[in-house]
């Protein structure tokens, strides 16, 4: 499993924190060996722009997954995940997570998008929220 990071805002976030996280949900949720995943750190002007051309939303957001599935050279694209640390932050709180591992708990949820983990209803939420926990071993959190 390979975990690709690419920080288009010029650093500041802990790759490796990151990347330990896309692969515990990777390896936890059984995905072949050769899946390869992008996940791009964005300003919140880039990930806001994405998030109107691609999803027809008005605005930044926390994090975007693209999911692809498709045979390449390298092994099997799984897809990419966006996410925006500044809007993380600004919006920390509502995750319910120790202070810091925010970045990692919004990237975990990415890649359960990308596996089909869906959020649109009550249920949906609770059972990817629940899933995360379980996987970066953090607490159970508090209802949405």
């Amino acid at each position: 499993m390979k975990v690709a990071i690419n920080d288009r805002r010029g650093g500041g976030v802990n790759k490796r924190a990151l990347r330990k996280s896309c692969l515990r949900v990777l390896k936890a949720e059984e995905v072949r060996r050769d899946a390869v995943l992008s996940l791009t750190v964005l300003s919140e002007d880039g990930i806001g722009e994405l998030n109107r051309k691609y999803l027809s939303r008005e605005g930044p957001t926390d994090v975007i997954a693209f999911p692809m599935g498709e045979e390449c050279e390298s092994g099997f694209l799984l897809g990419d995940v966006l996410v925006c640390p500044e809007f993380i932050d600004r919006n920390k709180g509502r995750y319910d997570v120790e202070e810091g591992r925010e970045l990692e708990f919004v990237a975990a949820h990415g890649v359960l998008h990308l596996l089909g983990y869906e959020d649109g209803d009550e249920e949906g939420w609770l059972k990817m929220d629940r899933r995360q926990r379980e996987i970066l071993g953090l607490p159970e959190g508090r209802e949405r």
